[in-house]
């Protein structure tokens, strides 16, 4: 249970203002005179108080980690990333070749900001440029959902179209969407592990929590538009003749519909938009039953792909409702 202490503010006759810190923390932190403080002003008005030396392994505690190279590269590295460690060296205990020098450029390709900054025969050390929470926390939620909406509608103007080279990008943007869901995590984590960064990225210590549940709810919304997608090319590639499609477009606009109202209910915390999500979720699944039985009658090919096409749809619409489950009533 944190201590509570209560002091008076002196005033000196030059105008400073003095005010004398517990004695008990300061032995704690073994504090002698003359020492630093880091004084950091909260937006909330609140003075936050740490000794230097803390300050400094607070910052400095995951700064760099090494790595031995091997079969789990790949998710080595992606581990180290979303920690938060700021410097990764990789070693070898034989001489790297070329080969596994493009493999590890490739390893780090989806992590944003990550550069090789130094090559030795056996190890190469990598390195995160891009400073905690230089980028707005919301403003990467944004351009998350903004990529996976976005992926979802082309995925179905694809079907409507015929048009394979745009169902083929909607797969290839998933990349992206993984990019930016990897730095979401980063930041989080980094969040958690430094809470004073709270204040700087705009959100609340419990609402971290929240946001890393959404943040792999908008991913997942990408993987169901790629799975979309990969079936429409089959099903343009097949040149199938689809009675379905108004349907399924009718079904995808009730989806988007709930996207977009799920996604601003969380970042306005409005609950009474996210009860709109929740409540369309009966329609939404009734409408997809209803096509999933008439997708049965087709061809059986074809029958396949437009019932994953509906399924996907289905399961976007759920992770809606899992966002809208996010908000809480004030």
């Amino acid at each position: 249970m944190a201590s509570i202490h209560l002091r008076k503010v002196l005033k000196t006759k030059s105008g400073s203002f003095l005010l004398a810190i517990p004695k008990t923390w300061a032995l704690k932190m073994g504090l002698k005179r003359g020492d630093q403080l880091v004084v950091e002003e909260l937006d909330n008005g609140s003075l936050a108080i740490r000794a230097r030396a803390e300050a400094e392994e607070e910052g400095e505690k995951l700064s760099e980690t090494t790595l031995e190279y091997g079969e789990t590269l790949e998710r080595d590295l992606l581990s180290r990333y979303l920690i938060g460690y700021d410097i990764i060296r990789l070693v070898s205990k034989t001489k790297l070749t070329l080969e596994q020098k493009d493999r590890i450029k490739r390893a780090i390709a989806p992590l944003v900001g990550v550069e090789v900054i130094e090559e030795k025969a056996n190890e190469v050390v990598l390195q995160c440029l891009l400073s905690p929470l230089a980028v707005s926390l919301k403003t990467l939620f944004k351009r998350a959902d903004v990529i996976a909406q976005q992926m979802h509608r082309d995925s179905i103007k694809a079907l409507v179209d015929r048009d394979v080279e745009l169902a083929q990008s909607v797969v290839k943007r998933d990349e992206d969407l993984n990019r930016i869901y990897f730095l979401i995590v980063r930041q989080l984590r980094t969040i958690i592990r430094n809470p004073r960064f709270a204040q700087k990225a705009g959100v609340r210590l419990h609402e971290c929590l929240d946001y890393r549940l959404a943040a792999k709810s908008i991913e997942s919304i990408g993987d169901e538009a790629v799975s979309i997608a990969e079936n429409v090319v089959k099903l343009v590639s097949s040149k199938a003749k689809l009675e379905l499609e108004p349907e399924i477009v009718e079904l995808s606009d009730l989806v988007d519909k709930m996207h977009t109202d799920a996604f601003n209910s969380l970042m306005k915390v409005d609950y009474a938009l996210s009860m709109q999500v929740i409540n369309a979720s009966s329609k939404m699944r009734d409408m997809a039953e209803q096509l999933n039985v008439k997708a049965l009658r087709l061809p059986l090919d074809v029958a396949f792909c437009v019932s994953s096409i509906i399924t996907g749809l289905r399961i976007i619409g759920e992770i809606c409702v899992d966002i809208a489950d996010l908000v809480v009533r004030p």
